[in-house]
């Protein structure tokens, strides 16, 4: 063999471009992998390569703050390329950049006709919030779901999500209370529920009424109220239970009989009510809050009324509780007192301790040697102390 031939059988070894001989299957599983522009952009490589990216099941499409730009186009265009019969996965979020003349939802019809089973759509245009299709409300494929900021909730009667496991609503609008009702009402195995309230969302009662739910997170910072607020949760089979409400004077909170974990951050002492709401868990974390700015620790210690008769979570289950940034006032130190009075299951109680420059070492250790001269019902349960500084 010549020394031509010998360098010529090399080159084709090296060149050869064995990627493409791969199977289109597993061409499209690799492109999946890879962002949704990237695996687009294959299609100039080759005839080979041209359609492969079509049948790819997950589309993500992302406005990016600095860019002038929307990513719109390259959706729109994209979209009107693909082929794939089911959508795994699709994902928009579109920012300020995008045009407020397009009709933003199309593809979530057409991804919702096309079997999809996990949809995260983010609208924060500068236009006011659109209704997504009513088909989205009667999708039996989807799985999980999640809607943010200018996006107005228009659920139809009856919906039917029946395979919907997960649904996080993050500061949507709602066209009306009943809506609420109706969303949750046609999602009968749901699991896990994420909501953050914001001023705007049209909806003074909020009310969650899911027996299959198992995983609820609920905020609520909402500053303009009045006394027709209100929150109602009926949720028999919930287990893990994280609350930030503002206005929990307003709340209704009943079948909670299995719940294992709580987080309760609060702006009023209206403990009582949430205590009792939660007589099974097993670990509890409480956070007071004053950004109310409700007055005196004399208008907390009126507002704290001790319970009729212990709760059972107290007397019978609780094993872990926290308490986020204590500040010693006198209506805390109450309830702190009867919590440790009442525990005879704890083990571990931590205290978060606010710390600031008016309050110096030997206050925050005298804070500490009082706390630890608190009566306890379990004998063996540590007390430990946390910092948090507000310097």
């Amino acid at each position: 063999m010549t020394e031509d031939r010998k360098i010529k059988n090399v080159e084709e070894i090296i060149y050869k471009d064995k990627i493409s001989e791969l199977p289109e299957d597993l061409l499209v599983t690799i492109l999946s992998l890879i962002p949704t522009k990237d695996a687009v952009a294959t299609m100039f490589l080759s005839k080979r390569w041209l359609s492969v990216w079509t049948m790819i099941r997950t589309l993500e499409y992302k406005d990016i703050d600095e860019m002038k730009t929307s990513v719109w186009n390259f959706l729109d265009k994209s979209m009107q390329l693909h082929k794939a019969p089911v959508i795994d996965h699709l994902c928009v979020k579109l920012g300020q950049s995008c045009p407020t003349d397009v009709d933003v939802v199309k593809w979530v019809a057409n991804a919702v006709s096309r079997c999809l089973l996990d949809l995260e759509f983010v609208l924060s245009w500068s236009a006011d919030p659109t209704s997504l299709p009513y088909s989205l409300y009667s999708c039996e494929s989807l799985v999980t779901l999640t809607l943010c900021h200018k996006i107005l909730v228009d659920v139809p009667s009856p919906s039917c999500l029946p395979s919907l496991r997960e649904l996080d609503l993050d500061c949507v609008v709602y066209k009306d209370e009943d809506s609420i009702v109706r969303f949750l009402s046609g999602c009968p195995v749901l699991k896990c529920l994420y909501v953050k309230r914001k001023k705007t969302d049209n909806a003074k009662k909020f009310t969650i009424k899911v027996p299959s739910l198992l995983e609820l997170d609920y905020i609520n910072r909402l500053f303009d109220y009045d006394l027709d607020d209100a929150l109602v949760i009926d949720t028999p089979r919930l287990e893990d239970f994280s609350i930030c409400d503002f206005f929990g004077d307003f709340s209704s909170i009943e079948n909670m009989h299995f719940l294992k974990c709580a987080y309760i951050s609060l702006d009023t002492c209206t403990s009582e009510k949430i205590i009792s709401s939660v007589s099974s868990v097993s670990s509890l974390e409480f956070f007071l809050s004053d950004e109310m700015d409700w007055g005196s620790a004399k208008d907390i210690t009126l507002s704290w009324n001790q319970p009729i008769s212990t709760p059972g979570c107290l007397s019978s289950q609780l094993e872990t509780f926290k308490w986020k940034e204590y500040r010693g006032t006198e209506g805390e130190e109450q309830f702190l007192r009867y919590v440790l009075a009442s525990s005879k299951c704890l083990n571990t109680t931590i205290i978060s301790l606010e710390y600031t420059l008016e309050r110096n070492h030997e206050e925050k250790h005298l804070m500490m040697e009082k706390l630890k001269d608190i009566p306890r019902a379990s004998t063996t349960s540590q007390l430990l102390f946390e910092y948090i500084s507000f310097i």
